[in-house]
């Protein structure tokens, strides 16, 4: 099986290999790979593609700032577009997403804010921002979420075509320092001006976080952890309906889904006694499958992404201080 892949990976921040903060860029299928060095020095953010190229959202390290930029279908990295410089001291710890279609894209991030409103401190609770072109014009940073509790880990994705063409995800509650306080999950509804209809996702357990969203047909797919374990759940039959998987999660690691035409993909980071080590689950029908897509070794394996094509699933897994290698379900 054959899985195109287009993917941007930065090395660990802090690494003697890595002084320089290079991004590299990845594309390939199979076991045929090619990578190459792109301009950009920073903080991988989120990346997306459609048929023009491949977007970047990261964090210039040089600057401190958050950026998107563009690697075009003919290879030609272009000069991107400034979105914010309030990311904080520490650009590592950026949180946000993008997506993209027509040549034009839609980023969503959290930044640290005061209470007064201004720019705060990496003690500050954060709330979500967002910028776009999508629609034809470039619409620069605005604040879209205005609460008393921390607002984080957005997820995207795209539904054309329709009354309100964005879905997003997110985490409220929780915080970056401290005691563990709870937190939900928030759905919203984007239009094209910008604005969000919003409402509560999943409030049950402790601690939900780390959502990734999927939308196919008019169904919107979303996978989290929740205090230990990995969810998914969908609304195809009109309301969303979970499942919570039996094998643990590691909670401070996103889990991913990927959905096609009869197949629903989720992968996570699963903590073991001596490491962490990558798990997928697949559904087909109204059956789920699932097993570990990395090997056990003392070496951490960290899932990055899932796919799936014609019943089989394909993992990106991080080999901490090691190599980014993807592997295929046989």
């Amino acid at each position: 099986m054959a899985w195109l892949v287009r993917l941007l990976e930065v090395d660990l921040w802090g690494t003697d290999c890595n002084a320089g903060f290079g991004i590299d860029y990845f594309e390939g299928s199979g076991t045929t790979w090619t990578r190459e060095a792109t301009p950009y020095r920073g903080f991988v953010v989120a990346v997306t593609w459609d048929p023009t190229g491949t977007y970047l959202l990261y964090v210039d390290a040089a600057r401190l700032e958050l950026r998107i930029t563009k690697r075009l279908t003919n290879g030609t990295y272009t000069g991107g577009r400034l979105l914010s410089t309030h990311v904080g001291p520490d650009g590592s710890s950026a949180q946000g997403n993008v997506v993209a279609t027509g040549g034009q894209w839609w980023a969503v991030w959290r930044e640290h804010v005061a209470p007064g409103g201004s720019p705060g401190s990496e003690f500050d609770q954060t709330e979500l921002f967002q910028a776009y072109t999508i629609g034809g014009t470039f619409h620069p940073r605005q604040r879209i979420t205005s609460n008393t509790r921390w607002d984080g880990a957005p997820s995207l994705a795209l539904t054309p075509a329709t009354t309100f063409p964005l879905r997003l995800v997110w985490t409220r509650g929780g915080s970056d320092f401290g005691a563990p306080t709870e937190s939900d999950l928030r759905r919203a509804l984007g239009n094209a001006g910008g604005g969000w209809i919003s409402t509560t996702l999943a409030t049950a357990g402790f601690h939900n976080f780390w959502p990734d969203v999927q939308v196919l047909g008019t169904t919107t797919y979303v996978t989290w952890n929740r205090d230990g374990r990995t969810v998914q759940a969908n609304n195809a039959s009109g309301t969303f309906l979970s499942h919570t998987f039996n094998t643990p999660a590691a909670q401070n690691h996103r889990p991913r889904i990927a959905v096609s035409p009869g197949n629903l993909v989720v992968g996570w980071t699963v903590p073991t006694s001596t490491s962490f080590r990558a798990f997928v689950a697949e559904r087909v029908g109204s059956s789920w499958t699932g097993a570990y897509a990395s090997p056990s070794v003392t070496r951490l394996q960290l899932l990055q992404g899932v796919a799936p094509r014609s019943g089989t699933a394909t993992a990106v897994i991080l080999s901490f201080r090691s190599r980014l290698y993807a592997t295929t379900e046989t």
